[in-house]
């Protein structure tokens, strides 16, 4: 990019520099999320014109998109000059993941590599105080990481038009929030919103263990619970965009015969209440000292996270019965819970599936929030590249 690019690169209207045409836009996110090739690569991939890729190649050349690397011979022919998206002196994306009590903020390249990353407290959830939460960790970023381009959050909570927060029980929000033109209107910086499941799925499927999958499943466990599916390379949202999100899929059924949801069963709440109604643990007591008894071999608690692990398996099992992925990623702060319940996941699982699906593979995820605003990030680099042809 140009030394005398503006700092965060904006028009005078405010507005972020777009890359050009159509053609432009499927080259470079090809080459985005795929690494380098070749123009004559590229004409096949994309199905492009040889003549119409050689120019969108120029155009973004010349603004300062793309580079070139060096020539690579071939057995016949010519050698060719692979073209790759400019990362290093290119422009970059803030991602945040607001929580009930924190926000976690990270500074990435356009390809959602990391460079820096803060977390502060979030001392209350109403919407001016989110903002003003979410903009202190935004203006520290700003300052270090020029060329910034756009700003992704993602919440906890439902989500219209990657603009508006039309509900969240972690942020006790009961009445539509336009978040991203709060935010547009304190920082001055492109903005959308996504539920946190969703950015997560967006950044694994983009440029982390689902690009090499055109199908899989997220599970999350944790204070809440999630299940999100990206299906012949596309996310699953349904007709309500609340596929995978009410933690509703019934998993088994309570003590009185009732039907078991997945939320009841495996999230963190719920989990807790049944540890010290069966005097597992004592009124007060958390997630640490469950850890605790769960490391010393307490037989109450052992069984009850093999329950856990058992439910989530179950949940699991029905997304490859009606989906048949490729693989089952599980994430979220109580995964380790799960797995210290091992193999009570992966052998409830298998045997839940048919006979050819029980190669699945099974992956888990870090439980860092880095991953979560990572998410948001690429949300935010999505909006800037434009959706796929």
């Amino acid at each position: 990019m140009p030394d005398a690019m503006p700092a965060r690169m904006l028009r005078p209207d405010g507005s972020a520099p777009d890359l050009g045409s159509p053609n432009a836009r499927a080259v470079y996110r090809d080459l985005l999320r795929f690494g380098p090739r070749s123009r004559s690569e590229l004409t096949s991939r994309l199905g492009l014109s040889a003549p119409t890729v050689t120019r969108a190649a120029r155009d973004l050349l010349d603004a300062g998109w793309l580079h070139t690397l060096g020539p690579v011979a071939r057995a016949k022919g010519r050698p060719h000059e692979p073209l790759d998206i400019e990362e290093n002196e290119g422009p970059r994306f803030l991602g945040v993941k607001v929580t009930a009590d924190e926000v976690h903020a990270v500074a990435s390249t356009v390809r959602g590599n990391v460079l820096e990353e803060l977390t502060l407290p979030l001392e209350s959830t109403t919407p001016t105080a989110v903002v003003e939460a979410i903009a202190g960790p935004v203006e520290a970023l700003t300052g270090a990481h020029p060329h910034l381009l756009g700003l992704g959050i993602s919440v906890g909570g439902r989500v219209a038009d990657r603009r508006t927060v039309l509900g969240s029980q972690l942020l006790d929000w009961d009445q539509p929030v336009p978040l991203a033109q709060m935010l547009e209107e304190r920082l001055h910086l492109p903005t959308v919103v996504e539920n946190d499941l969703r950015a997560m799925l967006h950044g694994l499927h983009w440029f982390g263990v689902g690009r090499s999958y055109r199908s899989f499943a997220l599970l999350t466990v944790g204070a809440g619970v999630g299940i999100g599916v990206i299906h012949a390379g596309e996310l699953v949202e349904g007709r309500t965009h609340v596929a995978g999100l009410t933690g509703m899929l019934p998993v088994g059924q309570d003590a009185e015969g009732r039907p078991l949801t997945f939320n009841e069963a495996a999230s963190l709440g719920p989990l807790l209440e049944r540890a010290q109604r069966a005097g597992i643990l004592h009124s007060g007591a958390g997630l640490p000292e469950l850890r605790d008894l769960v490391a010393q071999g307490h037989e109450g608690a052992r069984e009850l996270v093999a329950e856990m692990a058992r439910s989530l398996a179950r949940a699991a099992a029905s997304v490859a019965a009606m989906l048949d992925p490729e693989a089952i990623l599980l994430g979220g702060e109580t995964r380790d819970l799960v797995r210290s319940a091992d193999p009570v996941l992966e052998d409830t699982l298998r045997a839940c599936l048919a006979p050819m699906q029980r190669d699945i593979a099974v992956r888990d995820l870090p439980g860092e929030f880095e991953d979560w605003a990572r998410g948001a990030a690429i949300v935010a680099i999505q909006q800037f590249v434009g959706p796929a042809r």
